[in-house]
């Protein structure tokens, strides 16, 4: 199973283990029910954001997986719980719930009334700790993405138009740049990553 579209942050893989819906035979099929229902659950949490109450601490370790649940939880049943086995990338497994944890806290503070933080700032660093923390079997990058609009929506902030690399001629080289961006951002330096956000958010607005 693909990381949805192979847009950027994607994690590759093939493993159908958990797959409940068994009719979906082929990658295209798993990856159109995918699509479907990520749309459902960006609606339904897009939706839902702008009534979050700035400075409030709704990002927590339940909010997170639920989100992801209601990503994934009608095509895999691994959907919503943390993975059990290391990757070659994320922290190790059973770091996961103390990284969350202090993800969280540290992301009440940014943004809270007490932070100086830009906006895209705060954005940058949720969607690189989640991506760095990886904390699910798949769909990690998907998850970050749409966990990361969910903050923007609810600071009535423009979100970016995330590049679908599979159809862009220059893919290769988006990807590259957001890799060496998140790679910086290992180090705590975010403004590649801001950067990168913020020309993807000029891109959504000349489209409309």
């Amino acid at each position: 199973m693909s990381d949805a579209t192979e847009s950027v942050g994607a994690t590759p893989g093939g493993d159908t283990s958990g797959l409940i819906l068994t009719h979906l035979t082929t990658r295209a099929d798993r990856d159109a029910a995918e699509l479907d229902a990520i749309e459902r659950a960006y609606k339904k949490h897009i939706d839902r954001a702008r009534r979050k109450k700035g400075g409030t601490e709704w990002l927590t370790d339940e909010y997170i997986r639920k989100v992801h649940r209601d990503m994934f939880g009608s095509i895999w049943a691994w959907a919503g719980q943390y993975r059990k086995d290391n990757l070659n990338i994320g922290v190790e497994w059973h770091r996961i719930p103390i990284e969350i944890k202090k993800l969280c806290g540290d992301f009440a503070y940014w943004n809270s009334s007490s932070s100086s933080m830009q906006i895209l700032e705060v954005a940058a660093r949720l969607q690189h700790r989640l991506t760095f923390i990886h904390p699910f079997t798949n769909g990690n990058g998907r998850h970050a993405r749409l966990i990361t609009d969910i903050f923007l929506y609810s600071r009535k902030h423009l979100t970016p138009k995330w590049p679908q690399i599979q159809f862009m001629p220059q893919g290769h080289e988006v990807r590259n740049r957001y890799i060496t961006a998140m790679k910086k951002a290992d180090q705590g330096e975010f403004g590649d990553l801001v950067r990168f956000m913020e020309d993807y958010l000029k891109e959504h607005t000349e489209d409309g």
